[in-house]
């Protein structure tokens, strides 16, 4: 898929409720990936980066929503460790109202040590130090372990996972 730049195609289908795009925003890239309600994977869609102008960024992450049909745009917030808020979870609240007031659907979720889990995964990957480092990589395996925690905690209230029930528990004597 190509970097989501650009304005909203259209011809798009209208967003699905169901897809869900996730942000890791940072300062100076927003990383994306891509998950369903019902599933329990989440798939990276690469990074944006920051314009320096919040109006550039909002239009850049509603066309990545656009491209992708989501109807839910899932911004992971940079709680401290303690669960007060930062300088930067400021700005990422900000940078949600702003999503919000441009007309998409918006949740915020904890995204505390998503990084250092990100930076573990990329670690345990396989891939090589030189591609691990790469800019952006582990914005994007952030969003990654973001929407995969809304899709585990989705999936535990719905009682579904790949939109199936949950077991049904036997009855005794059956």
């Amino acid at each position: 898929m190509p970097e989501p730049h650009g304005t909203a195609n259209p011809t798009a289908a209208p967003p699905d409720p169901t897809v869900v795009l996730a942000l890791d925003v940072g300062e100076a890239r927003i990383g994306l990936a891509r998950g369903e309600l019902g599933a329990r994977f989440a798939f990276g869609r690469g990074t944006l980066p920051r314009s320096g102008r919040q109006a550039d960024d909002v239009a850049a992450v509603a066309a990545a929503a656009a491209a992708e049909g989501a109807g839910l745009i899932l911004v992971g917030l940079p709680l401290r460790a303690q669960g007060g808020d930062s300088a930067q979870t400021q700005r990422v609240r900000a940078f949600a109202a702003a999503l919000q007031a441009a007309g998409l659907t918006v949740e915020l979720l904890d995204e505390r040590f998503t990084t250092a889990l990100a930076q573990r995964q990329l670690a345990r990957s396989g891939l090589p130090r030189g591609k691990r480092r790469e800019k952006g990589r582990v914005d994007e395996a952030a969003a990654i372990a973001i929407l995969e925690t809304y899709l585990a905690r989705h999936a535990e209230i719905a009682g579904t996972v790949s939109g199936r029930p949950a077991a049904e528990p036997e009855e005794p004597g059956s």
